[in-house]
């Protein structure tokens, strides 16, 4: 029969286990939460190759260059001819073949690589974060630690964007790719080769369309083998 100070060791026991477990997992978290905001917060400019995957598994070869704060371009390897502009105003989308731009709101999860400050909370209702933590796993594989983050990032008018999952591994760390959609409409990518990091000087006129490379088809800045394209002559009626 047991004893009742024998049923408090057991309490006491009971209880230390789950308070150093949840401490444990508590320090974890934050040290990976530091270690990923550490890591996009050093980097002011980054260029590089990825491979895209979509939702019916197509893939395709890309390059994109991003600059902080707020500016990139995206431009793919082959026949597709869209190019992916974002500045401080806007986002452009422009198919080069037909000399045609629409122009969205520079804000969705792609901020998380253009944004200056990143500040990661594990509370959404947390005001001085601008990503809220919403998952996160750690596993191992080939002796090379990986973490995935499942975040969301806050637009202008503090309200989240679409979720994005970020793989990531360490030692050192990285950014390995991301997963951007929910359900049966994701896009994935994972990064390749990264071409340049921190670059001192880059020109800002690549982040912009001048009427005259449009008109002349010399659109391309990527590292892929493009060609110039071709217009047809504007005559005058």
């Amino acid at each position: 029969m047991l004893t009742k100070n024998h049923n408090l060791k057991i309490i006491y026991t009971i209880t230390l286990f789950f308070l150093f477990c949840s401490s444990s997992y508590s320090s974890n978290i934050q040290k990976d939460i530091v270690a990923l905001e550490n890591h996009l917060n050093s980097i002011n400019n980054m260029s590089f190759i990825f491979e895209q995957k979509n939702k019916n598994n197509k893939k395709e070869i890309g390059w994109m260059l991003v600059q902080k704060p707020n500016k990139l371009r995206i431009e793919y390897k082959g026949e597709n001819d869209l190019i992916i502009i974002a500045n401080s105003s806007y986002l452009v989308l422009y198919k080069a073949n037909d000399d045609i731009i629409t122009s969205l709101s520079n804000e969705g999860p792609w901020n998380i690589l253009t944004k200056k400050n990143i500040k990661i909370a594990i509370n959404e209702d947390n005001i001085e974060a601008n990503v809220y933590l919403k998952k996160i796993k750690s596993f191992s594989n080939n002796n090379t630690n990986f973490t995935t983050y499942e975040i969301l990032m806050k637009n202008e008018d503090n309200q989240f964007n679409i979720p994005l999952l970020l793989y990531t591994s360490s030692d050192p760390f990285q950014i390995n790719g991301w997963e951007i959609g929910e359900k049966d409409n994701k896009t994935q990518v994972k990064i390749l080769k990264i071409l340049e990091l921190n670059k001192k000087n880059i020109d800002s006129n690549i982040f912009l369309l001048s009427e005259k490379n449009r008109n002349e088809g010399k659109v391309w800045l990527s590292p892929f083998d493009k060609k110039a394209v071709t217009r047809e002559p504007k005559y005058r009626d």
